[in-house]
């Protein structure tokens, strides 16, 4: 049995060791050659080749500057070749409905059977018999009728049927036998497997094949046949295919998931290529704020959730992530992949549906007809949901020490019925009158009127924008991220202030965090530890690698721990380093790191000649940007003493240190 190599196994125990915060105090500033390196590694996915001379030319406070204003930065043109095969990302939710979510197959109608088939071959009366009469009465039709009627109708019982029929009874086994026979060889004609369609040799390619054998077995196929087999093939072999092939037998596989997975590639190829490094960063950080899982609640919400979370993230989150808290608190609330997660779309108030001038055989409601709305039938037993009035308060603006009571969960999520979605195929927020609680609430000491309405949520939104405990909460989540895990009261403070003064500008929030003493102290410098996205994405831009296809890197993601967009309860991944640093996920990094460096990732090509010819310390100076630390260094020595320090070996261990673990 092979043993993991003795360095891997220094620097997995001294990344195991990394603590939260490196050393240092949050009022002694960073030395100059440091502040460029602490900003690319806070406002951007790590350095790629080139970017810490590009700060230092233009000046820390400009370049700041210049990401708080990602409009007025000139895009990667790179970015949109690597998402141009994606083209979910450009389509609008009723294109991306009708052409991936294609109705199921209907039955065989020339093979099935029952009363309806029943019918068509006989008058009424005798077809009654047939299906509901005595063994005699069934036989007796039987007989009045030829050969070939006869076997139609034989064909047509149902199994139950087959053993009452008499001197017929052989004859309708045996046409039973016909038909289940037919419809098992139409169901392989419209589904093929592997056998169906390659000789055994070629099967045993397609399951096992490598990837020269593979992409010779595809280019001999048709085109047709070709994406069949594509969508036939083992999870090991997806990543031996080129994208346009994988996402045509992904489409053959499983329709529905290639939106989701479009949508996955994307957040990495943004993370890595994007020129507005800090809007991605936003982006991912109040998608996980307002975390939604994609695969929660999918037959409730009729399969449909998982293809709105692109929508969610374009619409409701990155638009507003350096605008006003209030308004990205707003359309997270109206969105459909929210009210279908935290199962407001269902919420009403108790028999609100069926009394009172606001029952749906009313009429229209704001100019919504009744029959275009959810049936509130459907969802009487389930009456009032406080989930998202619990979660709105305990997550999303005051947090769990917030001051809110069980009373003001219960008044905010009767604000919030009737905030629901107009339907599964047209996916759209709509305010159902019908659903609402029109009575007098009482939330965190405001008032709201009865018979407010969709107006009811609107001023709970407002109240909680404007919370100062909102203020203080959303900037601690800030502060944790850019600054440390345990961000310095006095910061927090001064953003809270900063929210309240500028009725919640997030720009100007992150303004007073980037431009305070705090964020380049020696207390905040690689306190934080990356998560598994930060890691593997800053590791492609450290080495400067071209991800031409980001599947595999998705997958890696997601075996280190964190599935993107699949954080299954509402608080989102954790934003602090203990929660990475379990053995297997160690372990899982450095394996990562030494696939990457020595060029195994499919649809990741390294540039090997950036490293050729050069030492260990020119290497770990280049993916880190500076020295080593002691530690690292030390790990490094005893590792590679005796051993060929080749780059891709010393890459590896570098990418795979404590040192490049922190941020």
């Amino acid at each position: 049995m092979l043993s993991t190599p003795r360095p891997i196994v220094l620097l997995a125990a001294a990344t195991l060791a990394l603590t939260a915060n490196a050393g240092g105090a949050f009022d002694q500033k960073l030395p100059a050659d440091r502040q460029s390196l602490q900003v690319l590694n806070r406002l951007t996915f790590g350095a790629r080749p080139g970017d810490l001379e590009e700060v230092r030319r233009i000046g820390i406070a400009k370049w700041i500057e210049m990401q708080l204003h990602p409009a007025d930065i000139a895009e990667n043109p790179a970015l949109e070749a690597k998402l141009k095969p994606l083209e979910t990302l450009r389509m609008t939710m009723p294109e991306i409905v009708a052409k991936y979510t294609p109705p199921a197959p209907g039955m065989m109608m020339a093979f099935q059977v029952g009363p309806f088939q029943i019918n068509q071959l006989l008058p009424r009366d005798e077809a009654q018999k047939v299906l509901n009469g005595s063994t005699e009465e069934r036989v007796a039709v039987l007989k009045t009728l030829d050969a070939d009627k006869r076997r139609e109708v034989l064909r047509a019982l149902t199994p139950n049927l087959r053993p009452f029929t008499g001197e017929f009874k052989q004859e309708a086994e045996e046409a039973g036998k016909a038909i289940d026979a037919e419809r098992q060889k139409e169901a392989r004609r419209r589904n093929p497997q592997l056998p169906d369609l390659l000789n055994p040799d070629q099967v045993l390619i397609a399951r096992s094949g490598n990837r020269e054998q593979l992409a010779g077995l595809l280019a001999y196929l048709e085109p047709e046949k070709r994406a069949v087999v594509a969508g036939l093939l083992p999870p090991q072999s997806l990543v031996l295919l080129p994208e346009e092939l994988r996402r045509a037998g992904q489409f053959q596989r499983a329709p529905r998931q290639v939106a989701s997975e479009d949508l996955k590639e994307a957040k990495v190829l943004r993370a890595i290529y994007s020129n507005r490094q800090l809007e991605e960063v936003l982006v991912d950080f109040w998608y996980n704020h307002f975390n939604v899982d994609q695969g929660k609640n999918l037959q409730r919400a009729q399969n449909l959730e998982h293809l709105l979370i692109g929508a969610y993230e374009r619409d409701a989150i990155r638009p507003h992530v350096l605008g006003h808290f209030k308004d990205l608190l707003l359309a997270t609330a109206r969105h459909p992949a929210m009210l279908y997660y935290l199962d407001n779309w269902e919420s009403m108030a108790p028999d609100s549906a069926n009394v009172g001038p606001f029952a749906p055989e009313r009429g229209n409601f704001n100019g919504v007809p009744n029959s275009i709305i959810p049936s509130p039938l459907a969802r009487l037993a389930h009456g009032l949901n406080e989930n998202y009035g619990r979660e709105v308060m305990e997550l999303h603006t005051l947090g769990v020490k917030g001051g809110y009571t069980q009373e003001d969960v219960i008044n905010v999520a009767r604000c919030f019925t009737g905030w629901t979605v107009r339907d599964a195929e047209k996916p759209e927020f709509v305010f159902a009158p019908f659903m609402h609680d029109f009575g007098e609430k009482t939330v965190l000491g405001h008032k709201i009127a009865a018979g407010g309405g969709e107006g009811d949520g609107l001023a709970v939104i407002e109240i909680l924008a404007h919370h100062p405990s909102t203020a203080k909460f959303i900037s601690y989540e800030l502060a944790q991220r850019f600054v440390a895990d345990d961000p310095p009261p006095a910061l927090v403070e001064r953003m809270s202030q900063t929210f309240l003064k500028t009725d919640g500008d997030l720009r100007a929030v992150m303004h007073t965090m980037f431009t305070s003493p705090e964020f380049l102290s020696e207390g905040a410098w690689e306190s934080k530890v990356k998560s598994p996205f930060e890691m593997v994405v800053s590791a492609v831009r450290a080495t400067g690698a071209d991800a031409s296809d980001a599947f595999t890197l998705v997958q890696k993601i997601a075996d280190l721990g964190q599935p993107l967009y699949a954080k299954i309860e509402p608080n989102g991944y954790p934003n602090t380093g203990a929660a990475w640093l379990s053995t297997t996920g160690v372990m899982g990094r450095m394996n990562f790191s030494a696939a990457l460096a020595f060029d195994m990732l499919p649809g990741v090509k390294l540039d090997s000649a950036r490293l050729a010819g050069k030492n260990g310390e020119a290497i770990t100076h280049d993916l880190l940007g500076r020295d080593a630390s002691p530690e690292t260094q030390m790990a490094l020595e005893k590792g590679l003493a005796g051993k060929e320090a080749n780059p891709p070996f010393v890459a590896s261990l570098v990418l795979g240190s404590p040192d490049f673990q922190r941020r």
